[in-house]
């Protein structure tokens, strides 16, 4: 263990995170064995990778992703990887919708929040734009439409649909008609009979609805919640826990926590305790609200949820102890903090991060922020970025009777909200397209890198090095973490996805892609390379 990293291990004593015992090598929950990113404890890593790339090790068995399948990542304990995915397949039906994965497929997004101005320009431009316009002045066009008429947030989330919007010219489906169809688009008709009835029956042009009819698939998505464990060294799937599930699309994006011997994992509708050893069903539990994104934590013998309202449930019997409307909300995760014998429970939800009292579930303190992402703690500091501009990446202290912030840094969170890092008296966060480095008692920015990230996944940092996914997950990077500038030690491409945290363990980094999980080796000597040297 690298000095840098022990130094930083020795102030977790304030950190509860999960009961029972695990490897410090070990990534068993959401960010890890301490749910800060870092991991305690690893075999050494390779300081500089090959320039043919990471060794694989194996590939599992295909694992639907995003609509199918979500967004969660993994997580590994025990010599094993477990997952949660809530499943999708298509079964043929008589029935046909024309519901939000069509609207998907045939362009559609909504503007009902845009300046009415901008809306009926971008369709006038549409509508009016030169037909031997075409190629790089087309593109030079759109790009000075957008600088005209959009402001940053806007062009980073919504670029491509208007450069396509208005490439189209008049092909594009008309706006209105995007609002008729969202009057059936929770309707499921009888046959595909009934279906074409009523889209011939709407004052759309012909061409439109048989561009319309053509996306409606005869199929219907069924789903199961299932938890999968792999085995760490094979990728071998050992056995698959499948229950009843709900077709919900990449809203379900848990990440399962390992404790006690146990998974805990959140599915589309209900929630469940396996047995980490065999898959078997211990107890299940309706969920508060459906599809959460947020990944459960186990502390003290209590499983706690954010899926909408924070929520404390006995670990054991999954009995619920009590729910607390005042705090969660969004895709964040909930953590923990002890001070003596009070376990507090933080989580940065509707405007505000809270802190609520395990036992109880009273609130006990509250501080601005808001958003998806989840809070890092190191001993008695806490960083965390809000999805308000205004507030940015907040830093402070805890105490036993609250929450003193020391400091902010505005930045408009565009669509990441990853969470930090806190290494070594400093702030790291390694935001869409930007890195910083901040001094955490006075929130100086030390360093910020612009970086093509386009990504959400957080970063990690094992053996004295930070890890992080960039360039829509198709990369990972391998840093140095230095207050005096972004240093990169070595980048690799993965084809991961770009929203899920990879997990670390026993020196190998394990990702999800869209169609299966993948395990690299990060050690000096992977299985291949050592048979190499052998001979």
């Amino acid at each position: 263990m690298s000095s840098f990293v022990f130094t930083a291990a020795f102030s977790f004593a304030a950190i509860a995170v999960v009961s029972g015992a695990f490897a410090g090598s070990d990534w068993p929950q959401w960010r890890g064995p301490l749910r800060n990113g870092i991991v305690p404890d690893s075999p050494a890593l390779a300081n500089e990778w090959p320039s043919k790339g990471l060794a694989k090790l194996w590939d599992s068995e295909a694992i639907p992703s995003d609509e199918d399948g979500g967004h969660g990542s993994v997580v590994a304990a025990g010599g094993r990887v477990y997952a949660s995915i809530v499943w999708h397949t298509d079964v043929p039906t008589e029935t046909r919708a024309i519901d939000y994965l069509v609207m998907q497929q045939l362009g559609y997004q909504s503007v009902a929040g845009w300046p009415k101005e901008v809306v009926e320009s971008m369709e006038k431009e549409r509508l009016s734009l030169d037909p031997n316009l075409k190629g790089a002045a087309l593109d030079k066009y759109i790009a000075d439409w957008m600088d005209k008429h959009l402001d940053s947030k806007k062009r980073q989330t919504a670029a491509g649909y208007v450069r396509g919007r208005i490439a189209k010219r008049g092909d594009a489906i008309p706006l209105e008609v995007y609002d008729k169809l969202l009057t059936v688009s929770k309707t499921r008709f009888p046959s595909q009979a009934a279906m074409e009835k009523w889209v011939n029956e709407q004052n759309f042009s012909e061409p439109i609805k048989k561009q319309i009819i053509a996306a409606v698939p005869p199929t219907m998505k069924v789903a199961e919640d299932v938890v999968i464990c792999l085995d760490l060294t094979t990728g071998k799937t050992l056995w698959k826990c499948k229950s009843p599930g709900e077709a919900t699309g990449r809203m379900a994006s848990s990440t399962p926590c390992v404790a006690g011997g146990r998974v805990y994992a959140l599915g589309s509708a209900h929630f469940y305790a396996v047995d980490a050893n065999d898959g078997k069903l211990i107890w299940s539990a309706p969920l508060p609200a459906k599809a959460p994104a947020s990944s459960p934590l186990v502390v003290d013998g209590v499983l706690v949820i954010n899926t909408g309202k924070l929520a404390a449930f006995d670990a054991a019997t999954g009995k619920q102890l009590w729910m607390q409307a005042k705090a969660g909300g969004g895709n964040s995760s909930p953590v923990a903090w002890k001070c003596g014998d009070k376990t507090v429970v933080i989580c940065n939800g509707r405007g505000v991060i809270a802190g609520v009292d395990l036992k109880s579930g009273d609130v006990l303190w509250t501080t601005p922020g808001g958003g998806d992402c989840t809070p890092a703690i190191v001993g008695d500091s806490l960083a965390a970025q809000s999805n308000n501009p205004k507030i940015g990446i907040l830093a402070g202290k805890l105490t036993a009777t609250g929450f003193t912030k020391l400091w902010n840094f505005p930045i408009d969170p565009l669509r990441s909200q990853s969470s930090p890092l806190i290494l070594d008296g400093h702030v790291y966060l390694m935001d869409d397209n930007v890195h910083y480095c901040f001094d955490l008692a006075t929130g100086r920015v030390l360093w910020q890198e612009k970086v093509p990230s386009s990504t959400i996944s957080s970063p990690a940092f094992v053996d004295g090095k930070i890890f992080l996914m960039v360039n829509g997950g198709t990369k990972v990077l391998m840093l140095k973490p230095s207050p005096e500038k972004h240093i990169q030690l070595g980048k690799a491409t993965t084809r991961a996805m770009w929203v899920p945290t990879p997990a670390i363990a026993d020196g190998k980094l394990v990702v999800r892609g869209r169609k299966a999980i993948t395990c690299y080796s990060l050690t000096a000597n992977s299985p291949t390379e050592a048979k190499a040297s052998a001979k």
